[in-house]
Parts: structure tokens; sequence; C-alpha cells
């Protein structure tokens, strides 16, 4: 027997029967007075769900001082990639929560259901939420994860072999956690973005730790871990700030400097100019059939035992092998009396040796020059300059250090060594005055030349205009 219509009508009576964009299990807790629902969205499920944007689903706008709708921080699209891109290489990773937030009601209808089914401890739901079509979601933080999701999906949905139908498995038997906020004030939205998505930044030492993906990051890292300088006694390698103090030497972000220095030079401008530099060294090595984690392997070797050797030959760094009775110096005395204490200094050296690297000089050999230099802060000597004496330093000078000028309590003339300062410039003309230094000798020449400076990113190789501004000796 078919049911009549009025049979129909009293079946629904009370339900709206609006047409609806999902339903799904969820947990209801409040935010002060504001209904939040917590719930998990199988990846391509979500990804369709943003897609919808022609009904108003999950709808994601720059923020306009004029506009009445919510409105985000602008998408930042080398993110999206880089986020993208990890997913792509490992989609076994967990995705971050995805924040959005609707408004309670559209013209005075609701734009949601919650069908309570029990309780689950004070303050936590258990039951069925339910989004009416049409209604507006605002993305309320994760807008790069969620972008960066859709990319994946559509690069490797649809796969009938090889590695992306093994990805496309993966991403299907996935699911993200979501959390809709409902709260109607525009104001109140951005408000909450603001205080919740003001993260603090991870310094540049943890990232390098934490972001194993990057074999710049993974150079620096392992050559930090082994080697003999930061290894001898605890606590000299710095991972969980930037900045070295007390017993610290150097951080994992300086390992990194320095170790790709030894690599690519000085052509590491951005990080993802540094990536590519480092990777396209190791490819070459490697050649057609390589491995690159075997090449990495390699080189992280080899600088280790250039380390190691240095650990013993260069000023400062061989009085911190310090004897059982104490003898020798702490990194703190060592940071203020050699100039590679600091940062700019380390990497001189690593751009000396990733000169030496490029023209197959033996690193030994080179470090064996570089422990005759003047490495000392205080390495000076009176010279005039046009026609005013001043201190300067024997190799240094307004590169990695300058002298000020004062008077002691008896009324005498001091010269205190001050940094210059560890801008890039400094260190890269810094670099260059070493090679120049090192290149009377006839063994070490080539690593003057030009197509090494050009290696290490010291000279351009299609120069136009003026020609750079020779390094005085």
């Amino acid at each position: 027997m078919m049911t009549s219509e009025a049979d129909i009508q009293a079946m629904t009576e009370g339900e709206d029967m609006r047409p609806v964009s999902f339903r799904t299990p969820a947990f209801r807790t409040m935010i002060g007075d504001m209904p939040s629902f917590n719930f998990v969205h199988p990846v391509p499920a979500l990804v369709e769900l943003r897609a919808r944007t022609e009904s108003g689903v999950i709808v994601r706008k720059d923020f306009d001082l004029d506009d009445e709708e919510y409105g985000n921080r602008p998408i930042d699209f080398k993110h999206v990639e880089k986020i993208a891109n990890g997913l792509y290489d490992r989609p076994d990773t967990p995705i971050q929560q995805i924040q959005l937030a609707i408004p309670k009601d559209i013209d005075g209808e609701k734009t949601f259901r919650w069908k309570r089914f029990n309780s689950i401890s004070p303050g936590v739901e258990f039951g069925m939420f339910t989004v009416y079509q049409g209604t507006p979601m605002h993305i309320e933080n994760g807008q790069h994860t969620l972008e960066a999701l859709a990319r994946v999906w559509d690069r490797v949905k649809g796969s009938s072999f090889g590695e992306d139908q093994k990805k496309e498995g993966v991403l299907k038997a996935s699911a993200a956690p979501v959390q809709v906020l409902v709260q109607s004030d525009r104001d109140e939205v951005t408000r909450m973005f603001v205080v919740a998505g003001m993260t603090k930044p991870i310094s540049p030492a943890l990232m390098t730790a934490l972001d194993q993906s990057s074999y710049a990051n993974r150079l620096g890292t392992q050559v930090g871990r082994r080697a003999r300088l930061l290894t001898d006694e605890p606590a000299r390698l710095v991972y969980l700030r930037s900045a070295a103090r007390e017993e610290s030497l150097y951080s994992t972000a300086h390992m990194r400097g320095f170790t790709t220095a030894t690599l690519v030079g000085f052509r590491d401008r951005t990080p993802d100019a540094r990536e590519a530099n480092v990777r396209k060294v190791l490819e070459e090595r490697a050649g057609s059939s390589g491995n690159l984690n075997d090449e990495l392997e390699a080189v992280v070797t080899e600088t280790v035992t250039a380390l190691d050797y240095a650990y013993e030959r260069v000023p400062g760094w061989k009085e911190l092998r310090r004897s059982p009775d104490g003898a020798g110096l702490s990194p703190k005395q060592f940071r203020a009396e050699y100039l590679h204490g600091s940062p700019a200094g380390l990497y001189v050296i690593g751009g000396v040796l990733g000169a030496a690297r490029f023209c197959g000089v033996p690193l030994n050999d080179v470090i064996d020059a570089l422990a005759e230099l003047p490495w000392g802060r205080s390495e000076g000597k009176i010279r005039k300059v046009d026609g005013v004496e001043r201190m300067q330093h024997l190799l240094f000078e307004d590169t990695l250090v300058r002298f000020e000028k004062g008077t002691d309590s008896g009324g005498n003339v001091i010269w205190s060594p001050t940094t210059a300062g560890g801008a890039r410039t400094n260190y890269e003309a810094a670099t260059e005055r070493v090679l120049k230094e090192l290149a009377r000798e006839a063994a070490f020449k080539e690593m003057y030349h030009v197509k090494t400076l050009v290696h290490l990113g010291l000279r351009s190789a299609n120069r136009r205009g003026r020609p750079r501004k020779a390094v005085e000796s």
C-alpha cells in the first residue's frame, strides 16, 4: 500500500527537509557561549566540499576592511606548494586540524542541526551534526593545508598504476580533523584567528633540526651531531634556539650555513635556492643511476673528517680541546677571543673549504693554510689610513672586525675590537680576502679564479655594468 501525502507530512512534521551539504557524527563542545563541533572528514570528501564554492561551501576571502564578510590573510602559494610537496612525498603524514566558521543562521533560517545522542562528559556531547546546503563555511585556520590537500588529491586521484596509485590509496583511507565554530560576528571570527594564529615562529636552528626532509638541513644537522668540535663536550650544538650562549658553540642553523657553504658556497639567498643548489650538486655527484641519500652520507663523512682535522689545527678550535684538568678555552672564552666564534667567521671557513672542494684541492692542505691566518679578534697593528693612525686587523678589518679608539682611566689610547656585523656582504668579502691571501701559494691559485668565485656566488657569470669592487688586501 502506498503511503499517503498526509502520512508523509505527519512523518516529516518538525523536520527540516532542506538539502544537506554534509552530515557527520561529531562531538559538540562549548567555547564560552560559542558552540563547536569536532569531527574527522575523509580527505576526498573534504576536498570535494572545498570545491563547492558556487554554493557557498568553504569560502575563503582575503581580509578587507570594508567587507562585512569574514576575511583571512592572503594565501602564500609558495607555502602551499611546500606543504603539497611534503604531503605528496609522504601522504602518510598526519594532517593538521582544519578550522571553519559558520553563521548561526541566514535570514532567520538555521544553518545547521544538532541531534544529540548522549553526553560523553560534562560539556561534551556526541551526536549527529548536519550542515544545510548553501551555508557559507569560512576558513578560520588551515587555509594553506586545505589548498595543499586539494592539489595533492587532484594530482593522484584516478591513478591506475605506480606510486601515484599507492598515494591515492593512502589518501583515500585518510581523514582530516575538522572543527566547525558557530559564530556570526565577523569581527569575532577575525579576532580568534589573530589570537589563535599568533604562534611563535620556530627558530631557524630548531627548524633545521626538525625538517629532515631537506637535504641542506640533514647535511648541517648530521655534521653537527658527528663532528668532535660539537660532540666533545655536552651542549656545544644548539638546536632549541638560534644564538650560542655559555657552553654552546654553534646552532644547527649555523652548521647548515657552514656545511652548505662547503658544497655550494653562498648560493643560498633563499631557502628554496639553497635546497635546489645542494640537491643539484648531489645529483651531479650521484650521476644518472646514483642515490642522493648515499651521496649525502658521503658528503657528511667528508665534512666531518675535515672538521675533525680542523679541530686539531685551527687556532681557537684546537684550544677548545680541554684537558681533564680543565686547561684550555671554554666556548664562551673562544667566542670572545676568536673571529670564527661567530657564525660569520664560521661561514668564511666553510666558503674557503667550498672553493677547495670545487677545485679538487685536498681539504687538509687548505686547513693547514687556514691555521696560519690571524683568527684572533685582537690581532691588529697600527697603520696610517688617510694620514691618520688607526688600528687595523691583520686580515679581516671591516669585514669581520673593526677597532674602535678609546682611552683608559690613565688617558692612554686603547683600541678595542668590535664586530663588523654578521651581514652576508661582510662574510662574503672576508671569504674573498682569505682566498686572495691563500692564492699567493701556487697550490691554491685556482681557488681564486673567476670560475671558482662564480661557483661560490661571489661573482656573477654574466655580470654587466661596473665590475665588482676588489677586496683590499
